[in-house]
């Protein structure tokens, strides 16, 4: 069955706009910030810079800077209270209620936050972001080739977003060969790549997670590719993460699982079918990391972290993290046992007021994690053991 466009004309969603929730933990609870501090991050490993690449996960504000289109900012709520409430006390072009992971690594390792490429006159030697919303792996040419119009998985994939790095090089680091010496210090974080890819094909295409599954290849084949440029441009670390386990997020339930038989549900209440999507594309992508790892093994250090497995043991085990309600949509009005609707989404009329504690919460919009969620994220990629290496191994 194929579902209305998530980016049309008057109110459906922009939809997963790279639903990455990867709400991950290696130890203890929600409560806990989980973020190495500065002073202990300089001692360890002292970093020029950090460089981001992603999706809405890591959005810092390139999709509201890069369009002036009024209808599309319209259905893109993260422009809207209550988003940015918990920490910058105002909607700031981030899909959460404050902070996104790469805010707390900046901070983590004495980076300033980093800033989106698209804004004028910022300073870009210490750190930029070319994460955007609706980010793919494939360019959209591939996906225009299935007859897909929506320009929302038009506004940077990963090879744009790397010739948007590269335009920038210049003005952070001057020649190739200064470059080489600056970037090999900097931290790069690569996606997670590959969520709105399936988006695209299940939620435009109306495909079965197993149908997305003939796609899988090509998709982790541009990831593994993108590492590739990077290296070439002179990376050397290097964090590629895998994807969550989709068939636990409020939007894909609310969608699918009216439809889904008592078999479709694993005992925690996940979709299994969507799932196994996520495990082949997280298994695949794990050699190609594998692979990378053995063949630039003497002059880079290339960092595969896992957030499946983190994300399903929060979703398991929500109490042992301090969370609850794990699928219920700490901001929406959808409503029910998951509160999401496409029609009443966080920031629209009628949904602008968010759940009593956030930081209590797995998911802030049924798409997003929460900002506490987004710490613990942090923490975990910093320490292990969910990211092989962790950044600070």
């Amino acid at each position: 069955m194929k579902h209305p466009s998530f980016y049309s004309r008057s109110s459906l969603l922009v939809a997963s706009l790279a639903i990455q929730l990867i709400t991950v933990m290696a130890s203890g609870g929600g409560g806990s910030s989980g973020v190495t501090s500065s002073s202990t991050v300089a001692a360890l490993k002292n970093y020029n810079a950090m460089f981001t690449f992603g999706d809405s996960m890591d959005e810092t504000g390139n999709i509201c800077a890069a369009s002036s289109n009024k209808t599309e900012l319209d259905v893109l709520t993260c422009t809207r209270s209550p988003y940015g409430e918990t920490y910058f006390g105002r909607p700031a072009c981030r899909w959460c209620d404050g902070r996104v992971v790469v805010d707390f690594i900046a901070q983590a390792l004495g980076l300033p936050f980093v800033p989106p490429s698209k804004a004028k006159g910022k300073d870009f030697r210490r750190g930029v972001s070319m994460a955007i919303t609706g980010g793919t792996a494939m360019n959209f040419s591939f996906y225009k080739s299935l007859g897909i119009e929506d320009p929302v998985w038009n506004h940077g994939s990963l090879d744009t977003q790397i010739q948007w790095f590269k335009e920038l090089m210049p003005s952070i680091c001057g020649t190739e060969r200064s470059c080489k010496g600056y970037l090999k210090e900097s931290l790069f974080m690569f996606g997670g790549y590959g969520g709105n890819d399936y988006n695209v094909q299940l939620l435009e295409l109306g495909l079965t997670p197993l149908q997305a599954m003939n796609y899988t290849p090509k998709i982790v084949t541009a990831i593994a590719n993108g590492v590739e440029k990077l290296i070439a441009l002179g990376a050397v670390h290097v964090v590629v993460p895998g994807i969550f386990p989709t068939g636990c997020l409020p939007i894909f339930l609310s969608l699918f699982g009216d439809a889904a038989g008592e078999t479709d549900f694993d005992g925690t209440g996940c979709l299994k079918p969507h799932n196994r999507l996520t495990e082949y594309h997280n298994s695949l992508l794990r050699k190609q990391v594998d692979a990378l790892q053995r063949k630039h093994h003497n002059s880079t250090r290339i960092m595969y972290a896992d957030y499946y497995s983190l994300v399903y043991q929060m979703v398991q085990e929500p109490e042992k993290f301090g969370f609850s309600k794990p699928f219920e949509a700490c901001c929406g009005a959808g409503g029910g046992k998951y509160n999401f609707d496409v029609t009443a989404r966080c920031g629209m009329e009628g949904a602008t007021t968010a759940c009593r504690d956030p930081s209590t919460r797995l998911s802030w919009d049924g798409i997003h994690p929460t900002e506490e969620v987004n710490k613990v994220i942090a923490g975990a990629l910093l320490r292990g053991p969910y990211c092989t290496p962790p950044i600070l191994g």
